[in-house]
């Protein structure tokens, strides 16, 4: 059995930053590469889901007519349902090693990654599926939309496109959240996914950005062009744990302002310099 090897020091408290904010600061000067690693680590649970992007891409560039067109999407989205959920599968251990590195625990995060892949695989795979088949619905959706529903009216197809949009949104907000609570309580599935999803109302506005931020902005390069998709997927296979410490950290603001400070006091700023003063992210 893997054994997690544990430095004999870790941060004074002193050393801590003052809230999460600046925590991801100091951990990315400090530990740029254990994220770099991680990132490596994580990539090979991308690769399915990789692929089948590039796949994706030349399969609509080369379509002749709109039914061929839909057949590429409709392949498409069923193969998120396969990539996604092995995409989340793997965050499990990336999220677990994260959150003892924002915890000041002291371990190599790397050596770490396959305990918490082992410890909670599953539910990482649940909430995966959960977005994949999300994911379906939008792209499908999106397609249905914008293709067919846009020559009878334009108003219906908007609004369709926009829920199918806004479903994945919120499923993703959730999926995140979900992750996060996955490698900090023990607790079973659909009570974290309800937690989640009051968590994810209750600080929308900075969930809708950080989203945004990640995983929006390499969306946004998969959508543009050729060379921005290939910029797109060198992110996602050697940085993509700068996007998931980020989650992370806003997850345990999250819990300490809603959750740890009555409930888990030990929890509560853990990893975090020991003034009562200091305001959350």
């Amino acid at each position: 059995m893997k054994k997690e090897r544990v430095k004999a020091e870790d941060y004074q408290n002193r050393d801590r930053p003052s809230n999460r904010l600046a925590q991801y600061g100091d951990i990315f000067k400090h530990r740029f590469v254990e994220l770099l690693k991680l990132s490596l680590l994580q990539a090979v649970f991308n690769m399915p889901f990789i692929v089948s992007l590039i796949i994706f891409y030349v399969a609509v560039r080369n379509s002749s007519d709109l039914n061929q067109l839909m057949t590429v999407f409709l392949i498409q989205g069923a193969s998120f349902v396969v990539s996604v959920p092995c995409v989340f599968t793997g965050l499990t251990g990336v999220f677990y090693c994260l959150k003892k590195i924002a915890y000041a625990d002291g371990e190599y995060a790397s050596s770490s990654f396959f305990i918490g892949l082992r410890e909670e695989w599953k539910n990482g795979l649940l909430v995966g599926l959960l977005v994949g088949f999300s994911a379906f619905i939008a792209l499908f959706g999106f397609f249905a939309f914008y293709f067919y529903v846009s020559q009878f009216d334009k108003i219906i197809s908007g609004f369709g496109i926009a829920i199918v949009i806004i479903q994945l949104i919120i499923v993703l907000i959730v999926a995140y959240l979900s992750i996060d609570q996955i490698v900090c309580y023990s607790n079973q599935l659909r009570y974290i996914l309800k937690n989640s999803f009051i968590f994810m109302l209750v600080r929308f506005p900075i969930n809708l950005l950080f989203l945004i931020l990640y995983p929006g902005i390499l969306i946004a390069l998969f959508s543009i062009m050729e060379i921005t998709m290939y910029v797109g997927i060198a992110l996602l296979l050697f940085f993509s744990c700068l996007g998931h410490l980020m989650w992370l950290l806003m997850g345990l603001s999250t819990f300490d302002k809603f959750v740890n400070k009555n409930q888990y006091p030990d929890m509560y700023r853990k990893g975090l310099k020991d003034i009562q003063t200091s305001e959350e992210v």
